[in-house]
Formats: structure tokens, C-alpha cells, sequence
């Protein structure tokens, strides 16, 4: 097992300033509640944690009416107090206060019952009150409170990586059923889970629970692995009432479903995640390696496996409409073509998930294509500007805050519907040092805006 380097006093804001090594995953909820999942030399490991939950405000307006029970971050048992704030250094117009509770969910609740008082009208939720607020998920701010980040100390050939494909009669689960899976680790596993027959299903599904269980990897992943595997096999084990256990904790959910933003307007995903494993989808992967190489042919999991190299020469093809009715007169020939499958699935894997793995432990949260996995701490005194172009217009991606406890000083402003970063805080206004031009690589290409950062102080 590889030991990398601990970080510098001078790095801990951007490498995270707790030196625990290993951490594979974390659950975490909005009551305060985290579990962190450890490999060391002699195994996988969990501890037990606890952390405030907190979020970031321009101002303390909607909670000024809870009185006492707000109380500064600084005095004495504040941590006993349902919600403190902390001030932090910063203009103005910059959500400079971090806000903190006992629980979560508490905190929001009562945010937005002072929120209602001061608009005079329905406020369903923190999206309803744009740019007012900044905050993230419980496991991204357990990551950022504690400074602690995935993988520290790790190479990539230490995670327990584990690909599994389905093969169905239908694309629908309404419309059709699972016969087959393929599963593979990076351990040394290759075996296949057959239901020749619609009364087998639930036990094939029982025995990948099974498998996956007593194999025990760090991480699962496929191609499309969000948008068709986990939606198919949720719903069929629904169907079938087969308890659906992919996580390491039995008191836990074993799928969690849940939905974020996509980053544009105000559309949403469906995300999945489950205790003590990471679900990496390296179909996003392949997509965002699509938009920098135009040559790339496809998104697609036999496009992609050709085009990087790890595809094998005899790879099985079959037509997708034609796989059940195959398998029905060849089951061979699919097997293999399912075997095909989950090793292009760790080809692309090795080829495109490295260095998003490097980054996690360097403090990059979301690099990966889970946009879940890779995750660290994120609290800063500064912004770096990543473009993430869509084809319509280009947007500041990925910004990064850290807070630590050694600085009182934020950079983190105002959210604003096109977001527009640079070292400092954020602005509803196109920053001065930020102007769109327009841009239009090949005559093939529509014309599109990219924002372009002119000077960074």
C-alpha cells in the first residue's frame, strides 16, 4: 500500500489539514451523524463520528427572531446552543456568516420560517430564496468542517473496485426483467449470475446482494451505471420484495436515491449512493473527455472501450435489441459479451479515473464522474475558475471554499444565476474582470459564449 505525502502547514488549505490516510467513503446525515470507512494494511475499518451541520448566509435577518437561542459561535458552550454563527472577514454583500446547528434539517426549517416572515410569502426551501444561502450536502460538510479528505495515502490499485453489468429482456423494468449479470472485481473475481427463468430473478438479485456483500470493494462502478443499472435493479427488487443490500451497514440504506442539481437552471438529476461504497458511472467520464477530443466517436460503452484502447481484439458484439433472443439460443456467446463488458468498464476505469482519484486526496472534491466520489474538503479563501463548456454557454464550474480553523476570512459571495468567479467573492453582477466573447471553433460549430478571466488577484 503506497503512503503519499502528508501536506505542509502552508498546504493544509488546499490538501486539508487532518492527516487521516485511507478513508474509501463516508456517510454522513443532517442530524450530525457520519460513519468513515477506513482501508488500512490490515483491512477496511469504520469509526463512528459526529459534526455540526452548517451553511453559509449573507446575514442573520431570518433567524434574529429566535433571540437566546442564537448564539455567537465564540461564547462559552456555544456548541450546546441549537444555532451559532460565526462572522467571517469580507465585503458586504458576501455570505460571510457560517451558521451552524445540532441538526440540519433544524437549522433549514428554522431559516425558513424567518425567511416567510421577511418576504411575506411561501418559502418551500432554500432554493426558493436564490443566492441567499450557500450549503451543500452532509457528506460534503462533514469533509470541509474536518479538513479530512478520501483516499490520503492511497494509490489506485489499493481500492477494492467491483464492476457489475446487467443484461435484461426490456429497457423498462415495467416492460422486462434482469436474466443475467456479470461481475468482476479488481481482486481476481470473473463470474456470471444467471435467471433463465422469470421465478430466478429475485434469487439472482438476492446473490448479488450476496456477492457483493461478501467481496466487500470500496467502490462499484459501470457505464451508465446511474441511468440505467441502478434504476433497473431498484425497481425490479422492488418488484420482486428483495431487499436491496449494496452497502457495508446493515442499519443503513442499501440504495439511497436522491436528486441535485445539474448546474443549469433549475434541472435536476437522480443520483444514487450507499453506505461505506462509492458508485462511480465512468459514462460522464467518457462524455467530458468527448467535448476537449471531437474525435472521440461516441459516448457509448463499445465506442468508448475502442477508441482508448481496451477493447479486445475478440470482443464479443451483439446488437442490443438482439442480446435476450441470443442468450435464449447462444447463452454462451452472451456470457462473453457480458465478460466483454464489465473489463472495458475497468479498461476505461484505469484510463480515466486516475487522475480524478489523484486530485481527491489533494483536496479537489467532485473530480470524479460520480460527482459524488473524490470528495474533500472545500472550504477556502480563494475561487479558481474551471469552464465547463455545455455547447450553449460556458459557466464557472467548479468553485472551491475552505474555512479553516487557523483564518476567519471568506471569500465565498453571493450565488448568481450565471455564475461568474474570480479570487475573491462571488457577484450577481458579470464581474469586470470576467467579459464573454463570443467564439466559434469550425465552421460546423454554432457560435457560443465563453467567459474568460482576464486578471486574478
Amino acid at each position: 500500500m503506497m503512503t503519499g505525502d502528508m501536506p505542509s502547514a502552508d498546504d493544509a488549505w488546499l490538501f486539508g489539514w487532518d492527516p487521516m490516510p485511507g478513508i474509501v467513503s463516508v456517510w454522513a446525515d443532517h442530524t450530525g451523524g457520519a460513519r468513515v470507512w477506513q482501508r488500512t494494511a490490515a483491512g477496511v475499518h469504520c469509526r463512528v463520528d459526529r459534526f455540526r451541520p452548517w451553511l453559509f448566509a449573507p446575514g442573520l435577518d431570518d433567524l434574529r427572531y429566535l433571540g437566546a437561542a442564537l448564539v455567537e459561535a465564540s461564547a462559552p458552550h456555544a456548541d450546546r446552543a441549537p444555532v451559532t454563527y460565526q462572522t467571517l472577514d469580507g465585503p458586504p454583500d458576501s455570505l460571510r456568516f457560517l451558521l451552524s446547528a445540532r441538526d440540519g434539517r433544524a437549522l433549514r426549517e428554522a431559516i425558513l420560517r424567518g425567511a416567510r416572515r421577511r418576504v411575506g410569502r411561501s418559502v418551500a426551501g432554500l432554493r426558493d430564496l436564490p443566492g441567499a444561502y450557500y450549503t451543500v450536502g452532509p457528506v460534503e460538510q462533514y469533509l470541509m468542517a474536518t479538513g479530512r479528505v478520501y483516499f490520503r495515502g492511497l494509490a489506485y490499485d489499493d481500492l477494492h473496485r467491483l464492476q457489475f453489468d446487467l443484461e435484461t429482456t426490456a429497457l423498462s423494468p415495467r416492460d422486462g426483467r434482469i436474466f443475467l449479470v456479470a461481475v468482476r472485481d479488481s481482486r481476481g473475481l470473473e463470474t456470471l449470475l444467471d435467471a433463465p427463468t422469470a421465478d430466478d430473478e429475485a434469487a439472482l438479485i438476492a446473490d448479488l446482494c450476496a456477492l457483493i456483500a461478501a467481496r466487500d470493494p470500496d467502490v462499484i462502478e459501470n457505464h451508465n451505471l446511474f441511468g440505467f443499472d441502478l434504476p433497473f435493479l431498484e425497481a425490479r427488487a422492488a418488484a420482486l420484495g428483495v431487499p436491496l443490500r449494496l452497502g457495508r451497514a446493515a442499519d443503513l440504506p442499501g440504495l439511497d436515491r436522491f436528486d441535485e442539481p445539474t448546474g443549469w437552471g433549475n434541472g435536476r438529476r437522480t443520483r444514487y449512493s450507499t453506505a461505506g461504497r462509492e458508485l462511480i458511472d465512468t459514462l460522464p467520464a467518457v462524455q467530458r473527455h468527448q467535448f476537449v477530443d471531437r474525435s472521440l466517436p461516441g459516448s457509448g460503452l463499445k465506442a468508448a472501450a475502442r477508441y482508448f484502447g481496451v477493447a479486445a481484439p475478440a470482443r464479443t458484439y451483439i446488437p442490443g435489441a438482439d442480446i435476450y433472443t441470443t442468450y435464449q439460443r447462444d447463452p454462451e456467446r452472451v456470457r462473453r459479451y457480458a465478460f466483454d463488458d464489465v473489463r472495458e468498464v475497468d479498461g476505461l476505469s484505469r484510463r480515466l479515473m486516475g487522475a480524478p482519484f489523484a486530485l481527491a486526496w489533494r483536496g479537489w472534491p467532485h473530480a470524479a464522474t460520480s460527482e459524488r466520489l473524490w470528495r474533500g474538503p472545500r472550504w477556502a479563501s480563494w475561487s479558481r475558475c474551471w469552464c465547463a463548456p455545455t455547447g450553449g454557454l460556458e459557466r464557472l464550474s467548479h468553485v472551491r471554499h475552505r474555512e479553516t480553523p487557523r483564518s476567519r476570512h471568506t471569500r465565498v459571495g453571493r450565488l448568481c444565476s450565471t455564475p461568474v468567479a474570480w479570487r475573491g467573492a462571488w457577484s450577481r453582477r458579470t464581474s469586470p474582470r470576467c467579459t464573454p466573447r463570443s467564439s466559434a471553433p469550425s465552421a460546423s460549430d454554432p457560435p457560443r459564449t465563453r467567459w474568460v478571466c482576464s486578471s486574478r488577484s
